[in-house]
């Protein structure tokens, strides 16, 4: 018998592409999901639904923007399907400060967060940052 050449009599039971023959649909969530997502929604409804998450928004925005992290894309890409030519990683100090700088403006504006309490001396956000510089290719 030649490789790769599958005998006449076992021909109808080959899988075709696509086919699944034993075990969940394509797409059907593994019960022990499906099951922590119900849970997960049921003690957001018990919570209060938007209005704790509004709540949790003004009290602790480092939770709130943390839970919105999650729900961002995690590549920026033009309408075109292009990647995105202003990567956080282009940007200067400067230009990085200052888009900060607007998002919390917007988001005390939008009643998200309350004022920076300057007499404090505290920070609005604690930020550690490290420079990376590439290794040159050898």
């Amino acid at each position: 018998m030649q490789k790769g050449v599958v005998p006449e009599q076992f021909k109808d039971t080959l899988l075709r592409p696509g086919e699944r023959p034993v075990g969940r649909q394509k797409g059907t969530p593994n019960a022990l999901t499906a099951s922590i997502k119900d849970a997960i929604h049921n003690a957001f409804e018990e919570l209060g639904g938007t209005s704790y998450l509004v709540h949790v928004g003004k009290t602790d925005p480092r939770t709130f923007c943390a839970l919105l992290s999650r729900l961002l894309p995690t590549k920026l890409s033009n309408a075109d399907g292009s990647p995105l030519l202003a990567a956080l990683t282009e940007l200067t100090d400067a230009q990085l400060e200052a888009r900060t700088a607007r998002a919390l403006a917007d988001a005390q504006r939008a009643g998200l967060m309350g004022p920076p309490d300057r007499g404090s001396g505290a920070a609005v956000l604690d930020v550690a940052a490290e420079v990376i510089v590439p290794a040159d290719p050898v």
